[in-house]
């Protein structure tokens, strides 16, 4: 496992539509831009596992909302 505790770590990743972002790996958190482009967001830490588990509680969610449908037409 890489420790991020005074080193960086960068690399190039792709989204959900294909468009290259670098991301970066800090101390104080990850920072993200387009590829080409000089300004960087920072997201901390906590707040990228707090918006995660945000996002996993949702998709829970609707997976249990279209179970629910899914049994009422089937009667």
């Amino acid at each position: 496992m890489t420790h991020v505790e005074k080193s960086q770590v960068q690399r190039e990743v792709r989204t959900a539509r294909g468009e290259p972002l670098i991301v970066r790996l800090s101390p104080e958190g990850i920072w993200l831009r387009e590829k080409g482009r000089r300004t960087a967001f920072l997201m901390p830490y906590g707040s990228a596992y707090l918006r995660a588990a945000m996002l996993a509680a949702e998709a829970d969610k609707r997976a249990k909302l279209a179970a629910r449908k899914a049994k009422r037409g089937a009667r």
